[in-house]
């Protein structure tokens, strides 16, 4: 290689850097939806959490996954706000994909819930919205999963359902994996309509934005 060659292999080499260093924060923001970007639950209670922890994984390595399926279904009683259920459900998926066997028993339990629960809405919702956040946090740690499709399940929560905002959201975030972007689009428009001014929901869709860019603003 000459002189002019390594001088042109050098230039190239630098800009593959500096592009690379531009780009970095955009990757930070990019990757599955439902595992990547946190709900925004204030105070509410959820399953054990670093607070000191940055950027989407906060799970502590001193908690105990065997209690993970317990824990959950504790965590998702008939009071528990639409948008708690979606960060529980997100910080169970981050915990389970570093466990198959954990993660399939969690799993099971959900569906076996959603096929006997008396009030149905919250309980499909929940296994349709776990399953698709395991199937996310599979980007992380690779981990067998049967091929459920969970989108149908919250679709239903919703049809019983139409009136909660947060659930709009929940299936949102499900529809842009699962489905097309104008379908998880319509989800989300409907979710910034019913979100009231200073809640948590506002909050969340603020710190979505980059999910939804100015489309899903133009639509509040």
């Amino acid at each position: 290689m000459n002189s002019r060659s390594r001088r042109l292999a050098g230039r190239a080499g630098l800009l593959v850097i500096v592009v690379a260093a531009a780009l970095a924060p955009r990757r930070a923001l990019a990757g599955p939806p439902m595992i990547c970007f946190p709900l925004e639950i204030g105070e509410a209670r959820s399953l054990p959490w670093s607070d000191t922890a940055h950027g989407w994984d906060g799970a502590r390595a001193d908690y105990d996954r065997g209690r993970l399926s317990d824990d959950t279904l504790a965590l998702l009683g008939p009071g528990t706000p639409t948008l708690v259920r979606m960060e529980t459900l997100r910080r169970a998926a981050v915990y389970a994909a570093k466990d198959g066997r954990v993660a399939a028993q969690l799993h099971g339990r959900l569906q076996a819930r959603a096929r006997e629960a008396v009030d149905a809405a919250p309980a499909l919702f929940d296994a349709g919205y776990f399953v698709e956040a395991l199937k996310q946090a599979r980007w992380t740690q690779r981990i067998k999963l049967a091929g459920d499709d969970g989108y149908p399940l919250v679709s239903r929560a919703l049809a019983l359902r139409p009136a909660d905002a947060e659930m709009a959201y929940g299936a949102a975030l499900v529809a842009l994996s699962s489905r097309s972007r104008e379908v998880a689009l319509g989800h989300a428009r409907a979710a910034a309509a019913g979100a009231a001014a200073g809640s948590s929901l506002a909050r969340t869709l603020d710190a979505h934005r980059p999910l939804w860019g100015e489309r899903l603003m133009a639509g509040r």
